[in-house]
């Protein structure tokens, strides 16, 4: 019986060293995504904490009242900062993930070929199987029959 051998085979490699890489590369991405969401999560906490500072100044310390302000509308241009890169990096993300899913779908386009391609492989040799039985089958009939006469 013949093997089946997919003409396609390159092409499906390819398609998963690119998948494989887009994988790698989205990991990277998320990490990063997150590495700026604690981070804002941490400034917010600062910022937070400079507020306090500024109205604690201001209610017990009215001499440190202005050290305090310039201090928390710095932690304020930092939160601002952080804002900034994790909605730059929450778009770098988006377009990693579209990268993945073009890459996955490239996949699956040629897998699904690749097994579509292998059953009709396998139905064919299984048509050309019958048919050598069905030809015995006549023959062994025949020759059965000239034997009897």
């Amino acid at each position: 019986m013949a093997v089946f051998r997919f003409r396609l085979d390159a092409s499906l490699q390819l398609a998963q060293q690119v998948f494989e890489s887009a994988q790698q590369e989205y990991a990277l991405e998320m990490q990063r995504w997150q590495d700026c969401v604690q981070a804002l999560k941490n400034q917010q906490k600062c910022y937070d904490e400079a507020q306090e500072g500024q109205r604690d100044a201001g209610r017990h310390r009215p001499d440190e009242l202005g050290l305090c302000q310039v201090f928390a509308l710095e932690q304020r241009r930092r939160l601002r900062q952080c804002e900034a890169k994790q909605k730059e990096q929450e778009l770098v993300l988006e377009n990693a993930r579209r990268c993945l899913l073009e890459a996955h779908r490239e996949v699956e386009k040629y897998e699904r070929l690749k097994e579509k391609q292998a059953t009709a492989f396998r139905v064919a040799e299984l048509q050309k199987e019958q048919k050598v039985l069905d030809e015995t089958g006549q023959v062994l009939h025949w020759l059965g029959r000239k034997s009897v006469n």
